[in-house]
């Protein structure tokens, strides 16, 4: 996902608007955002018309979620940073990003075939039994997982990829006719956690986004049973990134959005279904409104970002509240780093810089 630094975090809200106002200040909706929803001060959005980067973490140290909303202005045409978002995605630039694969329709062996489990969670496996296990899985997942790979046997690793490919495929397949209700219960801990009640609760505590954006809100809520998503485009795939921890295997469902309604802006909401280590849930909305528009990507748009995620070492316990100042000042970091990478690619490409 963007902002994958935020992996032990993430989800939310965003909004970006229309066109044609003066370069002093931001358009009045995207202003109403970045004021009323992520509460921004007046400072702060003078530092964006500026050009500068502003981020800033949005939930209290009580919450068991981290939420991060960040906002930055791009010298070039939407379609040039829509398309160079999308692009980030699936860049593995073999620090970060190790494994890419997007999911096709329907999903094929050959989308997962790049995918390979660490040595130690093959170890892990070896032990993982329901509610002590260092990887997040059903209970169901941990018995055939250790059914099936046998790892009193030679060549054990080899099985144990083939299984996690397989059951990955079975378990996108099962999201794209059942949605929420084909999501994992993890399992891997005393108290199971479901992935369906924590986007619900996700949604719950992102209070904004029915309001700028209703029609994506519904569709990510009724996938695949709800209304159609005029304008709407789906994508499933699957990650494999290091932040520093263990690699996470982690799988998003992906919608960018052209709103009928509003044209000249694109939403990317990237809705996380599955991941293997960290997180119990994250939803990011992204929004990219062209404010002016040009020819060969120049232009002037606005890049809205809200990240909203829950982790099992954002609960109570020992050393909790260390952990949350901890990846709150991850979010943030991340927020601002990736944001401004966005926006200096992008302008060096125009040769703005």
């Amino acid at each position: 996902m963007i902002m994958r630094p935020l992996a032990t975090l993430l989800v939310a809200v965003t909004l970006l608007v229309t066109a044609g106002m003066a370069a002093s200040q931001p358009p009045p909706l995207v202003l109403s955002y970045l004021t009323a929803a992520a509460g921004f001060t007046r400072a702060e959005i003078d530092s964006l018309e500026s050009g500068q980067v502003i981020a800033k973490v949005v939930s209290n140290d009580q919450d068991a979620e981290i939420a991060v909303a960040g906002a930055v202005r791009i010298r070039a045409s939407r379609a040039f940073v829509v398309q160079y978002y999308n692009e980030m995605i699936r860049y593995i630039d073999g620090k970060v990003t190790l494994q890419y694969g997007k999911f096709s329709s329907p999903p094929a062996p050959a989308d997962v075939a790049g995918l390979t489990l660490e040595p130690g969670d093959i170890e892990t496996l070896k032990s993982c039994k329901p509610g002590d296990c260092d990887l997040k899985l059903g209970a169901r997942g941990i018995e055939a997982a250790r059914a099936a790979i046998g790892f009193q046997r030679a060549g054990y690793a080899d099985r144990a990829n083939t299984f996690v490919r397989q059951a990955i495929l079975d378990y996108v397949n099962g999201y794209r006719s059942q949605g929420d209700a084909a999501l994992a219960t993890y399992d891997d801990q005393s108290k199971p956690v479901s992935l369906a009640a924590q986007f619900r609760g996700i949604l719950a505590n992102s209070p904004h986004f029915p309001s700028y954006a209703p029609a994506l809100k519904a569709y990510l809520e009724s996938f695949p049973r709800g209304r159609a998503l005029p304008g709407g485009q789906d994508t499933l795939y699957w990650l494999k990134e290091n932040w520093g921890q263990k690699p996470t295997i982690s799988i998003v469902h992906m919608v960018t959005y052209d709103d009928p309604k509003m044209p000249g802006q694109t939403m990317v909401a990237q809705k996380q279904i599955y991941a293997s280590h960290y997180l119990e849930g994250s939803l990011a909305v992204a929004a990219v409104v062209e404010r002016e528009a040009g020819t060969g990507g120049n232009g002037l748009s606005y890049l809205l970002y809200a990240n909203r995620s829950r982790g099992d070492m954002l609960r109570g316990g020992f050393g909790v509240g260390a952990k949350r100042k901890i990846a709150r000042d991850q979010a943030h970091k991340a927020a601002i780093g990736t944001l401004g990478t966005i926006q200096e690619q992008l302008e060096r490409a125009l040769k703005l810089r």
